[in-house]
């Protein structure tokens, strides 16, 4: 869903360590430069490791008006120090926060009206009034010239956030499941247990000679090719009366019909960086249930469903819009073809040459995550203007 009132929202989990692409629909990616980098010592993924060096983006703090700046920071002295400056000589207010080392702390900046909030994790460590509009704004650790402070999942939002929404920003959620948009749980279905969704693909067989006068065989040791990749999922469905059991298992079956493949799409820690595939239901599926008591009693059961992806390597992208006919372009060159899978439920087969420029109008506003499938390996020259969110996943 996508947040208006997000003006910047940087996870730093990005695979070229040279950006940190911008998940709010202003995509305002910033740039490191120096000696800065993103780093897998991180709270989710990947964190900013910072030094003497620079990352630098086109948003900014709407100081005029209400906002939120809030982030995950880690001091290696355990020392933070926050100050926001105003218009003339020493008029500015600051704070020295003590903080745990090596540790990674949530920490909130809140404009509303005249009043100025700072939450650390859970608490409200300081509550003041300012006078006018800022003109600057720093969190800062006790080095002058350099830091080994790391930033993660930093956020502006030109509205001032509650202290319970404070708290749901930073709160750790459970793995969700969709199938083509839709959240599993909306049909009274939670995953219990997974398989196939993570780790390695069966490799093809390669090509053999045996010949009859040598020890055992010659096998062609060139690129390694992958097998389909299978998803089990483990569910349980529970519901309110017998009827709205039948009914709901019904309508959540019935995500899989239809032609063509069907997006899953598992979020495990938030949405910067999903799990996501193009599967096919082929299965029978056979549901373990009791029945209620009473036809007006709660019921449960539980089932498996078996899901095959057929094109298991992809590249992973994103597109992120906020008005409506927006257009997502990708260069690419590739001596085989590649598939394309917009996110809206439309595709592009067949794709190779040299220089072959794609491109696709996204009618409505949204979040939409493209894979493109096929040898990804072999991809040469690949340039686009969209997110990516995944370099290689198999």
């Amino acid at each position: 869903m996508i947040d208006n009132n997000l003006l910047l929202y940087l996870p730093f989990d990005d695979p070229d360590g040279r950006i940190a692409y911008d998940h709010s629909v202003g995509r305002k990616d910033a740039y490191l430069a120096g000696d800065i980098n993103l780093s897998v010592n991180a709270r989710v993924g990947k964190s900013l490791q910072l030094g003497t060096g620079t990352c630098t983006t086109r948003a900014t703090i709407p100081f005029d008006t209400d906002f939120t700046v809030c982030a995950y920071v880690m001091a290696e002295d355990g020392i933070l120090v926050w100050l926001l400056n105003f218009s003339g000589i020493d008029n500015y207010i600051e704070q020295t926060l003590d903080v745990a080392p090596q540790e990674w702390h949530f920490i909130a900046f809140v404009r509303q009206g005249e009043a100025f909030y700072v939450y650390l994790n859970n608490e409200r460590v300081f509550v003041g009034n300012i006078e006018g509009n800022p003109i600057g704004f720093s969190l800062n650790t006790p080095q002058l010239l350099s830091t080994t402070a790391s930033l993660d999942e930093v956020r502006i939002y030109d509205v001032a956030k509650t202290a319970n929404e404070i708290i749901k920003i930073q709160a750790d959620s459970d793995v969700e499941y969709f199938v083509d948009g839709v959240n599993l749980k909306d049909f009274g279905v939670s995953v219990s247990a997974s398989s196939g969704l993570i780790g390695r693909l069966a490799q093809k067989e390669s090509l053999t000679v045996d010949y009859d006068n040598y020890h055992g065989i010659v096998r062609d040791h060139g690129r390694k090719r992958y097998k389909e990749r299978t998803i089990q999922l483990d569910c349980f469905l529970e519901a309110s009366s017998r009827k709205v059991f039948i009914e709901q298992q019904s309508r959540f079956f019935s995500l899989f019909d239809g032609n063509g493949t069907h997006r899953l799409k598992v979020m495990y820690d938030g949405n910067s960086k999903p799990l996501v595939y193009e599967v096919q239901l082929k299965d029978e599926i056979e549901v373990t249930k009791r029945w209620a008591m009473g036809k007006n009693d709660s019921m449960a059961g539980t089932f498996k469903i078996k899901l095959v992806e057929d094109e298991p390597v992809k590249r992973v992208l994103r597109h992120i819009s906020a008005v409506d006919n927006s257009v997502a372009a990708i260069l690419v060159a590739s001596d085989k073809h590649l598939n394309i899978y917009w996110g809206d439920g439309t595709h592009t087969f067949n794709v190779h040459g040299e220089n072959v420029s794609v491109e696709h109008t996204y009618s409505k506003p949204g979040e939409y995550d493209i894979i493109i499938s096929g040898v990804i390996e072999d991809i040469g020259i690949f340039e686009t203007n969209e997110i990516v969110i995944w370099d290689l996943l198999k």
